[in-house]
Protein backbone atom coordinates (compact mmCIF):
# COMPACT_ATOMS: atom_id res chain seq x y z
CA UNK A 1 0.00 0.00 0.00
CA UNK A 2 2.69 2.14 1.01
CA UNK A 3 4.75 1.74 -2.62
CA UNK A 4 1.10 2.47 -4.14
CA UNK A 5 1.25 5.39 -2.31
CA UNK A 6 4.47 6.60 -3.18
CA UNK A 7 4.02 5.99 -7.23
CA UNK A 8 1.01 8.29 -6.87
CA UNK A 9 3.01 10.74 -5.34
CA UNK A 10 6.01 10.08 -7.48
CA UNK A 11 8.08 7.91 -5.60
CA UNK A 12 10.82 5.16 -6.30
CA UNK A 13 7.92 4.01 -8.71
CA UNK A 14 6.99 6.98 -10.70
CA UNK A 15 3.62 7.07 -12.69
CA UNK A 16 3.19 10.48 -12.50
CA UNK A 17 5.89 13.12 -13.11
CA UNK A 18 6.14 16.82 -14.46
CA UNK A 19 7.45 16.07 -17.78
CA UNK A 20 4.33 13.47 -18.19
CA UNK A 21 2.23 15.76 -17.46
CA UNK A 22 3.67 18.55 -19.84
CA UNK A 23 3.09 15.57 -22.77
CA UNK A 24 -0.59 14.79 -21.78
CA UNK A 25 -1.15 18.55 -21.60
CA UNK A 26 0.66 19.43 -25.14
CA UNK A 27 -1.57 16.64 -27.09
CA UNK A 28 -4.37 17.97 -25.65
CA UNK A 29 -3.89 21.86 -27.22
CA UNK A 30 -2.95 19.74 -30.35
CA UNK A 31 -5.80 17.61 -30.68
CA UNK A 32 -8.11 20.41 -29.85
CA UNK A 33 -6.33 22.44 -32.17
CA UNK A 34 -7.29 19.70 -34.97
CA UNK A 35 -10.30 18.70 -33.67
CA UNK A 36 -11.25 23.22 -34.29
CA UNK A 37 -9.93 22.93 -37.67
CA UNK A 38 -11.26 20.43 -38.83
CA UNK A 39 -14.86 21.75 -37.90
CA UNK A 40 -13.89 24.77 -39.74
CA UNK A 41 -12.48 22.79 -42.72
CA UNK A 42 -15.67 20.60 -43.45
CA UNK A 43 -17.54 23.75 -44.12
CA UNK A 44 -14.85 24.86 -47.03
CA UNK A 45 -14.78 21.93 -48.49
CA UNK A 46 -18.93 21.15 -48.35
CA UNK A 47 -18.68 17.35 -46.64
CA UNK A 48 -20.51 16.48 -43.52
CA UNK A 49 -19.63 18.95 -40.46
CA UNK A 50 -21.33 16.58 -37.64
CA UNK A 51 -19.69 13.05 -39.06
CA UNK A 52 -16.17 14.35 -39.22
CA UNK A 53 -16.50 16.08 -36.06
CA UNK A 54 -17.61 12.62 -34.24
CA UNK A 55 -15.01 10.95 -35.94
CA UNK A 56 -12.39 12.99 -34.81
CA UNK A 57 -13.89 13.26 -31.05
CA UNK A 58 -14.28 9.80 -31.22
CA UNK A 59 -10.53 8.76 -31.75
CA UNK A 60 -9.17 11.61 -29.34
CA UNK A 61 -11.05 10.17 -26.96
CA UNK A 62 -10.59 6.98 -27.24
CA UNK A 63 -6.58 7.41 -27.59
CA UNK A 64 -6.85 9.16 -24.26
CA UNK A 65 -8.24 6.47 -22.56
CA UNK A 66 -5.72 4.24 -23.85
CA UNK A 67 -3.26 6.59 -22.32
CA UNK A 68 -4.79 7.29 -18.98
CA UNK A 69 -6.53 3.74 -17.81
CA UNK A 70 -3.64 1.22 -17.95
CA UNK A 71 -1.06 2.08 -15.86
CA UNK A 72 1.96 3.24 -18.31
CA UNK A 73 5.22 3.73 -15.97
CA UNK A 74 8.34 3.90 -17.33
CA UNK A 75 8.49 3.45 -21.08
CA UNK A 76 5.31 2.38 -21.01
CA UNK A 77 3.93 5.91 -21.26
CA UNK A 78 6.11 6.29 -24.39
CA UNK A 79 4.52 3.29 -25.76
CA UNK A 80 0.77 4.73 -24.95
CA UNK A 81 1.74 8.34 -26.17
CA UNK A 82 2.18 6.55 -29.70
CA UNK A 83 -1.00 4.47 -29.50
CA UNK A 84 -2.48 7.73 -28.79
CA UNK A 85 -1.18 9.05 -32.03
CA UNK A 86 -2.53 6.45 -33.92
CA UNK A 87 -5.73 6.47 -33.23
CA UNK A 88 -6.19 10.03 -32.41
CA UNK A 89 -4.05 10.90 -35.59
CA UNK A 90 -5.72 7.88 -37.58
CA UNK A 91 -9.17 9.87 -37.38
CA UNK A 92 -7.46 13.09 -38.58
CA UNK A 93 -5.80 11.00 -41.56
CA UNK A 94 -9.03 9.65 -42.70
CA UNK A 95 -10.41 13.06 -42.94
CA UNK A 96 -7.56 14.50 -44.36
CA UNK A 97 -8.01 12.10 -47.64
CA UNK A 98 -11.68 12.49 -47.54
CA UNK A 99 -11.12 16.13 -48.23
CA UNK A 100 -8.17 16.11 -50.66
CA UNK A 101 -9.98 13.79 -52.78
CA UNK A 102 -12.44 16.31 -52.72
CA UNK A 103 -10.79 19.61 -53.83
CA UNK A 104 -8.40 20.52 -56.75
CA UNK A 105 -4.47 20.06 -56.41
CA UNK A 106 -3.48 23.66 -55.10
CA UNK A 107 -6.25 23.13 -52.25
CA UNK A 108 -5.16 20.01 -50.65
CA UNK A 109 -3.31 20.10 -47.48
CA UNK A 110 -0.25 18.43 -46.15
CA UNK A 111 0.84 17.00 -49.66
CA UNK A 112 4.35 17.43 -50.61
CA UNK A 113 3.13 19.98 -53.28
CA UNK A 114 1.39 21.99 -50.23
CA UNK A 115 4.31 22.02 -47.87
CA UNK A 116 6.09 23.13 -50.86
CA UNK A 117 3.65 25.89 -51.06
CA UNK A 118 4.57 26.66 -47.29
CA UNK A 119 8.50 27.34 -48.02
CA UNK A 120 7.93 29.11 -50.82
CA UNK A 121 5.65 31.28 -48.91
CA UNK A 122 7.78 31.78 -46.02
CA UNK A 123 10.39 32.59 -48.33
CA UNK A 124 7.69 35.52 -49.97
CA UNK A 125 7.25 36.51 -46.58
CA UNK A 126 10.89 37.51 -46.57
CA UNK A 127 11.32 39.23 -50.01
CA UNK A 128 8.09 41.49 -48.56
CA UNK A 129 9.43 42.53 -45.46
CA UNK A 130 12.58 43.97 -47.87
CA UNK A 131 9.87 45.69 -50.16
CA UNK A 132 10.43 43.50 -52.97
CA UNK A 133 6.97 43.48 -54.47
CA UNK A 134 4.84 43.58 -57.24
CA UNK A 135 2.21 45.70 -58.25
CA UNK A 136 -0.64 44.28 -60.62
CA UNK A 137 -3.64 45.25 -61.96
CA UNK A 138 -6.17 43.23 -64.18
CA UNK A 139 -7.76 43.17 -67.37
CA UNK A 140 -10.61 45.47 -66.16
CA UNK A 141 -7.68 47.99 -64.45
CA UNK A 142 -8.97 47.17 -61.10
CA UNK A 143 -5.89 46.35 -58.64
CA UNK A 144 -5.24 43.23 -58.00
CA UNK A 145 -5.01 43.02 -53.89
CA UNK A 146 -3.25 39.47 -51.67
CA UNK A 147 -6.71 37.36 -51.42
CA UNK A 148 -7.72 36.38 -48.25
CA UNK A 149 -8.83 32.39 -48.93
CA UNK A 150 -5.76 30.54 -48.24
CA UNK A 151 -6.13 28.19 -51.50
CA UNK A 152 -6.19 31.89 -54.01
CA UNK A 153 -3.13 33.31 -51.77
CA UNK A 154 -0.89 30.76 -52.46
CA UNK A 155 -1.58 31.31 -56.51
CA UNK A 156 -1.23 34.74 -55.57
CA UNK A 157 2.01 34.66 -53.75
CA UNK A 158 3.19 31.73 -56.78
CA UNK A 159 2.50 34.76 -59.58
CA UNK A 160 4.40 37.20 -57.42
CA UNK A 161 6.94 35.02 -57.10
CA UNK A 162 7.36 34.51 -60.74
CA UNK A 163 6.47 38.11 -61.93
CA UNK A 164 9.55 39.58 -59.64
CA UNK A 165 11.52 37.49 -60.55
CA UNK A 166 10.86 38.64 -64.55
CA UNK A 167 10.70 42.22 -63.98
CA UNK A 168 13.83 41.94 -61.78
CA UNK A 169 15.81 40.34 -64.44
CA UNK A 170 14.29 43.11 -66.46
CA UNK A 171 12.82 40.58 -69.15
CA UNK A 172 10.81 41.86 -72.07
CA UNK A 173 9.13 38.38 -73.13
CA UNK A 174 8.66 35.49 -71.23
CA UNK A 175 7.80 31.67 -72.74
CA UNK A 176 6.55 29.15 -70.53
CA UNK A 177 5.69 25.69 -71.49
CA UNK A 178 4.20 22.92 -69.30
CA UNK A 179 5.55 19.55 -68.89
CA UNK A 180 5.73 16.51 -66.81
CA UNK A 181 8.77 16.87 -64.58
CA UNK A 182 8.54 20.92 -65.00
CA UNK A 183 7.62 23.80 -66.73
CA UNK A 184 10.43 25.14 -69.42
CA UNK A 185 11.09 29.09 -68.89
CA UNK A 186 12.41 30.62 -71.70
CA UNK A 187 12.70 34.37 -71.36
CA UNK A 188 14.47 37.64 -73.49
CA UNK A 189 16.47 40.92 -71.91
CA UNK A 190 17.20 43.22 -74.13
CA UNK A 191 17.09 40.78 -76.90
CA UNK A 192 19.16 38.41 -76.13
CA UNK A 193 17.22 34.75 -74.99
CA UNK A 194 18.18 33.07 -71.78
CA UNK A 195 16.69 29.86 -69.95
CA UNK A 196 15.71 29.39 -66.56
CA UNK A 197 17.77 25.99 -66.02
CA UNK A 198 15.75 24.64 -63.09
CA UNK A 199 12.72 25.69 -64.81
CA UNK A 200 9.82 25.70 -62.17
CA UNK A 201 7.55 23.10 -60.66
CA UNK A 202 4.81 21.64 -62.48
CA UNK A 203 2.42 22.92 -59.54
CA UNK A 204 3.81 26.77 -59.50
CA UNK A 205 2.85 26.26 -63.87
CA UNK A 206 -0.05 25.19 -62.84
CA UNK A 207 -0.68 28.03 -60.36
CA UNK A 208 0.36 30.82 -62.41
CA UNK A 209 -1.03 29.80 -65.56
CA UNK A 210 -4.44 29.60 -63.59
CA UNK A 211 -3.84 32.70 -61.83
CA UNK A 212 -2.90 34.56 -64.89
CA UNK A 213 -5.24 33.81 -67.60
CA UNK A 214 -8.02 35.02 -64.42
CA UNK A 215 -6.87 38.36 -64.04
CA UNK A 216 -6.25 38.38 -67.76
CA UNK A 217 -9.80 38.25 -68.58
CA UNK A 218 -9.22 34.61 -70.35
CA UNK A 219 -10.98 31.52 -70.04
CA UNK A 220 -9.41 29.12 -67.79
CA UNK A 221 -10.72 26.00 -68.55
CA UNK A 222 -9.42 26.58 -72.28
CA UNK A 223 -6.11 25.17 -72.48
CA UNK A 224 -6.18 24.63 -76.27
CA UNK A 225 -7.29 27.24 -78.66
CA UNK A 226 -5.27 30.43 -78.28
CA UNK A 227 -6.28 33.51 -75.76
CA UNK A 228 -5.09 37.18 -75.91
CA UNK A 229 -5.41 39.41 -72.70
CA UNK A 230 -3.77 42.44 -70.93
CA UNK A 231 -2.49 42.86 -67.18
CA UNK A 232 -0.59 45.67 -65.80
CA UNK A 233 2.92 44.62 -63.55
CA UNK A 234 5.67 46.70 -62.35
CA UNK A 235 8.20 46.46 -59.17
CA UNK A 236 7.03 48.35 -56.30
CA UNK A 237 9.29 51.27 -56.41
CA UNK A 238 8.85 51.74 -60.44
CA UNK A 239 9.13 55.19 -61.26
CA UNK A 240 6.32 55.87 -63.88
CA UNK A 241 2.52 53.97 -64.11
CA UNK A 242 2.96 50.22 -64.64
CA UNK A 243 3.94 49.29 -68.01
CA UNK A 244 1.11 46.77 -70.29
CA UNK A 245 1.90 43.23 -70.33
CA UNK A 246 0.42 40.78 -72.74
CA UNK A 247 -0.40 37.34 -71.76
CA UNK A 248 -1.24 34.89 -74.61
CA UNK A 249 -2.00 31.06 -73.82
CA UNK A 250 -2.17 28.59 -76.35
CA UNK A 251 -2.00 24.62 -76.75
CA UNK A 252 0.88 22.59 -77.95
CA UNK A 253 2.00 19.10 -78.07
CA UNK A 254 4.32 19.27 -74.96
CA UNK A 255 1.41 21.11 -73.02
CA UNK A 256 -0.26 24.61 -72.51
CA UNK A 257 1.91 27.42 -73.41
CA UNK A 258 1.99 31.12 -72.10
CA UNK A 259 3.72 33.95 -73.59
CA UNK A 260 4.19 37.09 -71.57
CA UNK A 261 5.11 40.01 -73.37
CA UNK A 262 6.24 43.11 -70.85
CA UNK A 263 6.63 46.57 -71.31
CA UNK A 264 8.41 48.50 -69.18
CA UNK A 265 9.33 51.67 -71.01
CA UNK A 266 6.74 54.41 -72.80
CA UNK A 267 4.54 52.93 -75.08
CA UNK A 268 5.45 55.21 -77.91
CA UNK A 269 8.95 56.19 -78.17
CA UNK A 270 9.33 60.10 -79.77
CA UNK A 271 11.71 59.93 -82.91
CA UNK A 272 14.52 61.41 -81.14
CA UNK A 273 14.52 58.72 -78.46
CA UNK A 274 14.87 56.05 -81.00
CA UNK A 275 18.76 56.17 -81.24
CA UNK A 276 19.06 58.37 -84.71
CA UNK A 277 22.54 60.65 -85.43
CA UNK A 278 21.81 63.91 -85.22
CA UNK A 279 22.10 64.43 -89.13
CA UNK A 280 19.49 61.18 -89.50
CA UNK A 281 17.02 62.43 -87.83
CA UNK A 282 16.96 65.97 -90.17
CA UNK A 283 17.15 63.78 -93.02
CA UNK A 284 14.16 61.46 -91.66
CA UNK A 285 12.33 64.43 -90.54
CA UNK A 286 13.11 66.32 -94.23
CA UNK A 287 11.21 62.98 -95.77
CA UNK A 288 8.18 63.29 -93.14
CA UNK A 289 7.71 67.18 -94.35
CA UNK A 290 7.12 65.86 -97.74
CA UNK A 291 3.26 66.18 -99.21
CA UNK A 292 3.56 62.69 -100.53
CA UNK A 293 5.84 60.01 -100.92
CA UNK A 294 6.96 56.04 -100.08
CA UNK A 295 9.10 55.93 -97.28
CA UNK A 296 10.43 52.15 -96.84
CA UNK A 297 11.16 51.33 -93.10
CA UNK A 298 13.29 48.03 -92.56
CA UNK A 299 14.47 45.65 -90.40
CA UNK A 300 15.05 42.08 -89.59
CA UNK A 301 13.03 40.28 -87.04
CA UNK A 302 13.00 41.52 -83.22
CA UNK A 303 14.74 44.73 -84.05
CA UNK A 304 12.20 47.14 -83.49
CA UNK A 305 10.31 48.02 -86.83
CA UNK A 306 7.33 48.43 -85.39
CA UNK A 307 8.03 50.78 -82.47
CA UNK A 308 9.83 53.24 -85.22
CA UNK A 309 6.56 52.75 -87.29
CA UNK A 310 4.45 54.10 -84.03
CA UNK A 311 7.39 56.69 -83.71
CA UNK A 312 6.77 58.48 -86.95
CA UNK A 313 3.17 58.27 -86.87
CA UNK A 314 2.94 59.85 -82.91
CA UNK A 315 5.52 62.52 -84.77
CA UNK A 316 3.32 64.33 -87.51
CA UNK A 317 0.52 66.18 -86.12
CA UNK A 318 -2.36 63.79 -85.39
CA UNK A 319 -4.92 66.45 -85.00
CA UNK A 320 -3.76 68.32 -87.95
CA UNK A 321 -3.56 64.91 -90.38
CA UNK A 322 -6.10 62.28 -90.97
CA UNK A 323 -3.94 59.35 -89.89
CA UNK A 324 -4.69 55.77 -90.77
CA UNK A 325 -2.66 52.28 -89.90
CA UNK A 326 -3.09 48.92 -91.50
CA UNK A 327 -1.96 46.31 -88.76
CA UNK A 328 -1.74 42.38 -88.95
CA UNK A 329 -1.38 42.94 -85.47
CA UNK A 330 -1.67 45.79 -83.02
CA UNK A 331 1.06 46.00 -80.35
CA UNK A 332 -0.42 49.43 -78.86
CA UNK A 333 -3.29 51.80 -79.05
CA UNK A 334 -2.04 55.07 -80.74
CA UNK A 335 -3.89 58.00 -79.91
CA UNK A 336 -6.29 59.83 -83.17
CA UNK A 337 -4.53 57.17 -85.42
CA UNK A 338 -7.18 55.17 -86.89
CA UNK A 339 -5.87 51.76 -86.80
CA UNK A 340 -7.28 48.94 -89.13
CA UNK A 341 -6.63 45.16 -88.25
CA UNK A 342 -6.04 42.76 -91.17
CA UNK A 343 -7.00 39.23 -90.15
CA UNK A 344 -7.09 37.49 -92.80
CA UNK A 345 -10.27 35.66 -92.14
CA UNK A 346 -12.51 37.56 -95.34
CA UNK A 347 -10.94 35.64 -98.58
CA UNK A 348 -12.46 37.88 -100.44
CA UNK A 349 -10.82 41.02 -98.73
CA UNK A 350 -7.03 40.63 -98.93
CA UNK A 351 -4.26 42.60 -97.55
CA UNK A 352 -3.74 45.18 -100.90
CA UNK A 353 -7.12 45.20 -101.40
CA UNK A 354 -8.26 46.19 -97.48
CA UNK A 355 -5.28 49.08 -98.31
CA UNK A 356 -7.45 50.58 -101.24
CA UNK A 357 -10.02 50.67 -98.71
CA UNK A 358 -8.09 52.40 -96.35
CA UNK A 359 -7.32 55.00 -99.50
CA UNK A 360 -10.28 55.65 -99.97
CA UNK A 361 -11.04 57.49 -96.94
CA UNK A 362 -8.43 59.85 -98.23
CA UNK A 363 -6.18 60.33 -95.84
CA UNK A 364 -3.29 62.66 -95.34
CA UNK A 365 -0.65 59.88 -94.16
CA UNK A 366 -1.10 55.56 -94.28
CA UNK A 367 1.50 53.55 -92.44
CA UNK A 368 1.15 50.04 -93.76
CA UNK A 369 3.26 47.84 -91.45
CA UNK A 370 4.48 45.19 -93.83
CA UNK A 371 4.62 44.50 -97.21
CA UNK A 372 5.01 41.09 -98.87
CA UNK A 373 3.61 40.60 -102.26
CA UNK A 374 2.92 43.04 -105.69
CA UNK A 375 -0.12 43.89 -105.56
CA UNK A 376 0.07 45.35 -101.80
CA UNK A 377 3.86 47.10 -103.05
CA UNK A 378 1.72 48.33 -106.59
CA UNK A 379 -0.91 50.03 -104.47
CA UNK A 380 0.99 51.64 -102.05
CA UNK A 381 3.15 53.23 -104.75
CA UNK A 382 1.15 54.73 -106.87
CA UNK A 383 -0.61 56.24 -104.12
CA UNK A 384 2.65 57.35 -103.11
CA UNK A 385 3.24 59.03 -106.43
CA UNK A 386 -0.04 60.68 -106.56
CA UNK A 387 -0.64 62.03 -103.62
CA UNK A 388 -0.54 60.23 -100.49
CA UNK A 389 2.18 59.76 -97.79
CA UNK A 390 3.10 55.97 -97.59
CA UNK A 391 5.14 54.27 -94.93
CA UNK A 392 6.10 50.80 -95.83
CA UNK A 393 7.60 47.96 -93.46
CA UNK A 394 9.76 45.44 -95.04
CA UNK A 395 11.80 43.22 -93.58
CA UNK A 396 15.67 43.44 -94.75
CA UNK A 397 18.87 43.17 -93.19
CA UNK A 398 20.04 46.54 -94.74
CA UNK A 399 18.33 49.05 -96.73
CA UNK A 400 19.96 48.19 -100.03
CA UNK A 401 18.36 44.73 -99.37
CA UNK A 402 15.14 46.64 -98.50
CA UNK A 403 15.20 48.64 -101.82
CA UNK A 404 16.11 45.35 -103.73
CA UNK A 405 12.79 43.88 -102.04
CA UNK A 406 10.48 46.59 -103.02
CA UNK A 407 11.99 46.90 -106.83
CA UNK A 408 11.25 43.02 -106.80
CA UNK A 409 7.90 42.71 -105.84
CA UNK A 410 6.97 46.19 -107.28
CA UNK A 411 8.20 45.11 -110.95
CA UNK A 412 8.08 48.66 -112.18
CA UNK A 413 11.16 50.41 -111.53
CA UNK A 414 9.51 53.54 -113.09
CA UNK A 415 6.76 53.91 -110.67
CA UNK A 416 9.35 53.47 -108.13
CA UNK A 417 11.57 56.22 -108.81
CA UNK A 418 8.24 58.76 -109.24
CA UNK A 419 7.48 58.34 -105.04
CA UNK A 420 10.35 56.60 -103.59
CA UNK A 421 11.89 59.41 -100.95
CA UNK A 422 13.86 56.43 -98.99
CA UNK A 423 14.92 53.65 -97.59
CA UNK A 424 15.57 53.07 -93.61
CA UNK A 425 17.18 50.34 -92.10
CA UNK A 426 17.73 49.45 -88.41
CA UNK A 427 18.86 47.33 -85.98
CA UNK A 428 18.40 46.96 -82.25
CA UNK A 429 21.87 46.92 -79.75
CA UNK A 430 22.52 46.96 -76.37
CA UNK A 431 23.18 50.02 -74.51
CA UNK A 432 26.08 49.59 -72.00
CA UNK A 433 25.89 49.75 -68.16
CA UNK A 434 27.24 53.00 -67.04
CA UNK A 435 27.56 51.74 -63.46
CA UNK A 436 29.74 48.55 -64.47
CA UNK A 437 31.16 49.55 -67.76
CA UNK A 438 34.91 49.63 -68.31
CA UNK A 439 37.59 51.39 -70.60
CA UNK A 440 40.20 49.83 -72.06
CA UNK A 441 42.61 51.18 -75.22
CA UNK A 442 42.12 48.99 -78.21
CA UNK A 443 45.59 47.63 -80.00
CA UNK A 444 46.65 49.53 -83.18
CA UNK A 445 45.69 46.61 -85.38
CA UNK A 446 41.76 46.80 -84.54
CA UNK A 447 41.92 50.55 -85.16
CA UNK A 448 43.38 50.19 -88.80
CA UNK A 449 40.93 47.29 -89.49
CA UNK A 450 38.22 49.76 -88.48
CA UNK A 451 39.62 52.50 -90.67
CA UNK A 452 39.94 54.63 -87.50
CA UNK A 453 42.44 57.24 -86.74
CA UNK A 454 44.62 55.64 -84.15
CA UNK A 455 46.01 58.92 -82.43
CA UNK A 456 42.25 60.14 -82.02
CA UNK A 457 40.68 57.22 -80.72
CA UNK A 458 41.34 57.36 -77.00
CA UNK A 459 39.29 54.48 -75.56
CA UNK A 460 36.26 51.98 -76.29
CA UNK A 461 34.39 50.75 -73.41
CA UNK A 462 32.77 47.17 -73.08
CA UNK A 463 31.00 45.15 -69.80
CA UNK A 464 33.45 44.43 -66.73
CA UNK A 465 35.95 41.70 -67.98
CA UNK A 466 36.19 40.19 -64.74
CA UNK A 467 33.69 39.71 -61.99
CA UNK A 468 33.90 40.24 -58.44
CA UNK A 469 32.81 38.28 -56.01
CA UNK A 470 31.73 38.66 -52.10
CA UNK A 471 33.71 37.12 -48.72
CA UNK A 472 32.01 33.70 -50.02
CA UNK A 473 33.12 33.57 -53.28
CA UNK A 474 29.65 34.45 -54.81
CA UNK A 475 29.17 36.92 -57.93
CA UNK A 476 28.90 40.06 -56.81
CA UNK A 477 25.95 41.70 -59.17
CA UNK A 478 25.73 44.90 -60.83
CA UNK A 479 22.22 46.12 -59.14
CA UNK A 480 21.99 48.21 -61.84
CA UNK A 481 22.23 45.47 -65.00
CA UNK A 482 21.92 42.06 -62.88
CA UNK A 483 25.35 41.33 -64.02
CA UNK A 484 24.39 41.06 -67.80
CA UNK A 485 26.55 44.43 -68.47
CA UNK A 486 23.85 46.15 -70.70
CA UNK A 487 21.04 48.29 -69.76
CA UNK A 488 18.17 48.29 -72.22
CA UNK A 489 18.11 48.93 -75.83
CA UNK A 490 18.99 51.40 -78.68
CA UNK A 491 19.19 51.47 -82.19
CA UNK A 492 21.46 51.73 -85.34
CA UNK A 493 19.81 53.59 -88.00
CA UNK A 494 20.75 53.49 -92.48
CA UNK A 495 18.94 55.90 -93.93
CA UNK A 496 19.10 55.85 -97.57
CA UNK A 497 17.83 59.08 -99.37
CA UNK A 498 16.22 58.61 -102.84
CA UNK A 499 17.88 62.12 -104.56
CA UNK A 500 17.17 62.31 -108.65
CA UNK A 501 20.80 60.31 -108.97
CA UNK A 502 19.47 57.63 -107.12
CA UNK A 503 16.01 57.71 -108.66
CA UNK A 504 17.24 57.56 -112.13
CA UNK A 505 19.55 54.49 -111.51
CA UNK A 506 16.28 53.27 -109.98
CA UNK A 507 14.33 54.22 -113.15
CA UNK A 508 16.89 52.10 -115.74
CA UNK A 509 16.91 49.50 -113.67
CA UNK A 510 20.40 49.87 -112.56
CA UNK A 511 22.45 46.64 -110.50
CA UNK A 512 22.37 47.03 -106.63
CA UNK A 513 26.19 47.64 -106.23
CA UNK A 514 25.54 51.05 -108.38
CA UNK A 515 22.99 52.13 -106.24
CA UNK A 516 24.88 51.33 -103.64
CA UNK A 517 28.30 53.63 -105.43
CA UNK A 518 26.46 56.24 -105.87
CA UNK A 519 25.15 56.60 -101.90
CA UNK A 520 28.78 56.64 -101.13
CA UNK A 521 28.93 59.27 -103.12
CA UNK A 522 26.28 61.09 -101.69
CA UNK A 523 28.07 60.35 -98.34
CA UNK A 524 25.83 57.74 -96.75
CA UNK A 525 27.04 55.97 -93.70
CA UNK A 526 26.21 52.28 -93.91
CA UNK A 527 25.03 50.29 -91.18
CA UNK A 528 28.64 48.86 -89.79
CA UNK A 529 29.75 52.39 -89.80
CA UNK A 530 26.14 53.98 -87.88
CA UNK A 531 27.38 50.95 -85.01
CA UNK A 532 31.01 51.93 -84.96
CA UNK A 533 29.54 55.71 -83.85
CA UNK A 534 28.18 54.55 -81.15
CA UNK A 535 30.87 52.36 -80.18
CA UNK A 536 32.82 55.36 -80.22
CA UNK A 537 30.48 57.84 -78.35
CA UNK A 538 30.37 54.58 -75.38
CA UNK A 539 26.64 53.78 -76.04
CA UNK A 540 27.87 50.09 -77.00
CA UNK A 541 30.55 47.45 -77.50
CA UNK A 542 31.99 46.35 -79.73
CA UNK A 543 31.47 43.11 -79.29
CA UNK A 544 27.86 43.82 -78.89
CA UNK A 545 27.83 45.67 -82.60
CA UNK A 546 29.32 42.39 -84.34
CA UNK A 547 26.59 40.25 -82.63
CA UNK A 548 23.72 42.44 -83.52
CA UNK A 549 25.14 42.79 -87.16
CA UNK A 550 26.37 39.02 -87.96
CA UNK A 551 23.23 37.51 -86.19
CA UNK A 552 20.30 39.48 -87.12
CA UNK A 553 17.37 37.36 -88.44
CA UNK A 554 15.76 38.40 -92.15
Amino acid sequence: MNDYLLAAVGGPVTYVNVIKIAVTVGLLFVWAAAAQWVDRDTDGVKTRREHWNMIVLAGGAVGYLVLFVPPWSGGLFVLGTVFWALIAGGALVAYLIHRNARVGVNRRVLTLGHIKRLFAREKKAAASSKGLRVQISAHDGKSVEPPEDSAEAGDYDTVQDFLYDMLWRRASEVEVVAGKDKCRVVYRVDGVPAELPEGIPPESGERIFGYLKRIAGLNVEEVRRPQVGRIKCALIGHTGPPGVTEVRTSGTTAGERLALRIQSGPAVMRLPDLGFAAQRVDTVKHFMSKSHGLLILSAPSRHGLTSTQYAILRSHDVYMNNIHALEREKLLELDNVTQQLFEGANKDLNYARMLQTVLRREPDIVMVDECDDHETSLVASRAAAEDRKIYMGLRAKDSFDALSKYLALLSDNELASKGLLGVINQRLVRVLCTQCREAFQPDAATLTKLNLPADKIDKFFRPPSEKKLDRKGKPILCPNCQGTGYTGRTGIFEVLNVDPAVAALIKEGAPINRIKAQCRKNKMYYLQEEGLLKVIDGTTSMNEILRCLTGGEK
